[in-house]
């Protein structure tokens, strides 16, 4: 049994192999007024490009003024003002130019694939139209001559003050930016960033090249540096044992081997890191109850002023703000969406904010370059 047997199997295939593994051109596109705005793969401009040249909820269309927008299907409907196909940003502006009631009427970019890198807690409150505060401006599309309405974030230390004169109208999380330093960006203007992660074509944007789709017929992802190929004859026959093989390998063996170790894999990483997470952190703590300690012998902080320090809640993007890798310095757990981190001021540096809770309790510095945020947090 070889290659004659198989031959008829493969005379068979090859029209189809062949045939799908041919890449049809998609054109780059704009609206007529958003000219600086290129709309390539993942995206589809409607009655502009074919169908085939979108990846599944990244249809965009032109509004009659030429402008591009989208629709989320629980947030409704945004103007588009950028799009970073290498980082995998788009940047959202609200068309009723008042984002922050859509955040308290519930946005949620959830049944699209996009989503917020970040979210911090803030608190919306209706003042008296004669408060004034110059820390906290006024939203004025929710504002009328009687009452003024403010936002203030979970980490600002005076919210309660604001709540002796004011009404709560609701607390929610709200969709920021990190920016490079480690600060966010608030989420209360009226864009908004989200992000997408499939399909991942910034390994292929990074090397110049463009994302799209091998055929009509293939949901295979290439990465192309000329999207109209030459058809020149000696690359093309040099190149179809390979994309042969490629084809059959994928569809057969490498899905049903990955199914199987990714399964193994997952329980086992789940059940490894639990242990771990919970020794890891039995020991620290340990060893910071210990005796035998001549570096730090700084005092441990008091509840009120860890409570003062940035909470961010981890997005599916897994990011992290600040000067960090994707893992709590102190139990070494790597970071998962929705986690809860509490980072320190100054050096930015971010841990599991139950882990770090404990640490600072003990002692008043930074487990990972020894600042003590006390001191900055009394200037």
């Amino acid at each position: 049994m070889g290659f004659q047997t198989f031959s008829p199997f493969l005379t068979i295939l090859l029209p189809f192999i062949l045939a799908s593994s041919s890449h049809s051109f998609c054109p780059t596109t704009t609206c007529k007024n958003d000219t600086l705005l290129p709309i390539r793969f993942p995206f589809h401009l409607k009655e502009q490009q074919p169908d085939n040249c979108s990846y599944p909820g990244f249809d965009l269309h032109c509004t009659d003024l030429g402008r591009t927008t989208i629709s989320l299907p629980h947030a409704g409907e945004f103007l588009v003002r950028h799009i970073n196909y290498e980082t995998q940003h788009i940047l959202l502006h609200d068309t009723n130019n008042c984002l922050p009631r859509k955040l308290l009427e519930g946005f949620d970019p959830s049944g699209s694939p996009f989503q917020a890198d970040f979210y911090v807690n803030y608190t919306f409150f209706s003042c008296p139209a004669r408060f004034e505060n110059a820390r906290y401006a006024v939203i004025s599309c929710l504002s009328n001559s009687t009452r003024s309405v403010i936002a203030i974030s979970s980490h600002d230390d005076t919210t309660a003050e604001v709540s002796e004169s004011c009404q709560v109208i609701r607390s929610l999380l709200v969709p920021v930016v990190s920016s490079n330093n480690g600060d966010f960006t608030s989420g209360l203007s009226d864009d908004v960033w989200l992000s997408w992660f499939l399909p991942d074509c910034k390994e292929c944007e990074a090397r110049g090249g463009i994302c799209g789709f091998h055929s009509n017929g293939n949901q295979q992802i290439g990465c192309f540096t000329d999207l109209r190929h030459s058809g020149d004859p000696e690359q093309t026959e040099n190149s179809t044992g390979l994309k042969i093989f490629r084809i059959i390998a994928f569809s057969i063996a490498v899905p049903a081997i990955a199914c199987a170790v990714g399964v193994g894999v997952f329980l086992c990483i789940m059940d490894r890191r639990d242990r771990r997470r919970g020794a890891q952190v039995n020991r620290a703590l340990e060893q910071i109850a210990g005796t035998g300690q001549p570096l730090d012998t700084t005092m441990g902080l008091d509840q009120a002023t860890i409570d003062s320090y940035t909470k961010v809640v981890v997005g599916e993007s897994r990011r992290i703000p600040g000067v960090n890798d994707g893992s709590c310095p102190i139990c070494l757990s790597d970071y998962s969406a929705k986690e809860t981190l509490r980072c320190i001021p100054d050096c930015q540096h971010c841990f599991h904010a139950d882990c770090i809770d404990e640490w600072l309790k003990m002692k008043g510095t930074c487990p990972v370059c020894r600042t003590t945020p006390a001191d900055h947090a009394e200037v």
